[in-house]
């Protein structure tokens, strides 16, 4: 890796370097006036404990901590447990003042307005405070250059690990305290901006499940439908059908044009779907269980994970994990009807049994019974406004994104000293 990073020096060497910059180390063209250091100039990091689960705590005691470990930023809390350690030294206690950073795992994740004992999967970084700035300090250790230099230090093994040696070759630009105060002002505007973003989805994401319980279960009914809702078995206003897997021992049946449908294909597409991974053969096609399944049906996992569903917008088939449905259109709208399928897929989830992998039967999902609509114009109705509330969400996950792109540049332009701020 060292040799990339020399390549590109050679690449830096060769550019033409502004008036009021110079060339600063591996991370290329800076401000003349600012300061280039290693991190063992101003960083002193330290990691945490390694406590086993049957000496951690189950439930908070005088003088015991948050336990702050990897699952934590992942979020999924031990299965939703939390611990906590008793009488931890003081040097392995962070408070939401101070940065923490991993240095095994997922390597590089940045910390802050966190508190507790921190697990020793992570470095606390100590720094004179009359010197730098946290905020400013946070958004370095987050920046492009950091972050790759951390990568290459830490190894892409299987899990990849950074020593303290190796933090510490990091290169640190170093400039006045109003100049890192102003740029983490910036940096930190655009972040309240992409959360108050991200709360917003949030709220929407809250209306649109109300919507769905009151207008699914027609607790509210729409203005201009007065008839009657009925209780159908799902065969009696769709068919369902299975998909099947043509042999892989045979390349006749294989990298044709019929798209071909895997669980994974639908977790990664959301509500529609019109590509797949893999490809199949007209061939491939007849001689196995597949099916191919019309424009506008929904295809739904239903074999180990039970219930993901996307529309597909174009012909495909799946493979046998799936369940498809498609509606009779004199009966049931498809678009309704993905909708109606948050209601009941706990139902198919109860009804899947198995061994190695629980499997909802298709007898099973054809016999199930679904409150709708007589009226087809109703359930357009409804699908129409749920789908309205579903571009909401998606327009405002664009514009998250769209910022996000936007913070990274104007990050990296001001971290590098490409674009000054007055102070």
């Amino acid at each position: 890796m060292d040799e990339v990073i020399t390549e590109r020096q050679k690449q830096i060497n060769n550019e033409e370097i502004p008036k009021g910059y110079k060339l600063a180390g591996k991370i290329g063209v800076v401000p003349i006036d600012w300061e280039v250091k290693k991190f063992n100039e101003v960083f002193k990091i330290n990691q945490g404990l390694q406590i086993p689960i049957s000496k951690r705590l189950k439930e908070p005691k005088e003088d015991s901590y948050f336990y702050i470990t990897n699952e934590f930023i992942k979020n999924t809390g031990n299965d939703g447990k939390k611990y906590y350690i008793q009488n931890p030294s003081k040097s392995v206690i962070c408070t939401k003042d101070d940065i923490l950073m991993t240095r095994t795992g997922n390597t590089g994740i940045v910390l802050t307005n966190v508190e507790g004992v921190f697990h020793n999967n992570f470095f606390k970084i100590n720094y004179d405070r009359n010197l730098l700035n946290k905020n400013f300090v946070y958004y370095y250790l987050k920046s492009e250059y950091v972050q790759k230099m951390i990568k290459i230090y830490a190894g892409i093994n299987t899990i990849s690990d950074l020593n303290h040696s190796d933090f510490y070759r990091i290169d640190f630009l170093f400039m006045g305290y109003k100049e890192q105060q102003k740029i983490a002002s910036i940096l930190s505007t655009w972040d309240k901006t992409i959360e108050l973003k991200e709360k917003l989805i949030e709220q929407k994401k809250e209306q649109k499940k109300g919507l769905m319980q009151k207008l699914l279960t027609g607790v509210v009914r729409l203005q201009g439908f007065e008839g009657e809702w009925k209780s159908v078995k799902i065969k009696e206003v769709c068919n369902v059908i299975s998909g099947g897997t043509p042999s892989t021992q045979k390349k006749e049946y294989w990298n044709g044009s019929i798209p071909w449908c895997i669980p994974t294909d639908i977790t990664s597409s959301g509500k529609y779907i019109q590509n797949t991974e893999r490809l199949i053969t007209n061939k491939g096609l007849k001689n196995s269980s597949a099916n191919l399944l019309p424009k506008n049906s929904i295809l739904m996992c239903s074999r180990a994970t039970i219930g993901p569903r996307s529309i597909n917008k174009i012909a495909m088939a799946t493979n046998q994990g799936f369940k498809s449905f498609v509606c009779k259109e004199d009966k049931l709208d498809y678009e309704f009807f993905y909708y109606l399928l948050f209601i009941y897929e706990s139902r198919f989830k109860r009804l899947a049994n198995g061994s190695t992998f629980l499997e909802v039967s298709k007898k099973d999902v054809e016999n199930t019974k679904i409150f709708i609509p007589k009226d087809v114009n109703e359930q357009k109705e409804i699908g129409s406004i749920l789908c309205y509330a579903d571009k909401e969400i998606e327009l405002l996950n664009k514009e998250i994104n769209e910022l996000k792109l936007q913070k990274k540049g104007l990050m990296q332009r001001l971290l590098t000293g490409k674009v000054r701020v007055k102070v």
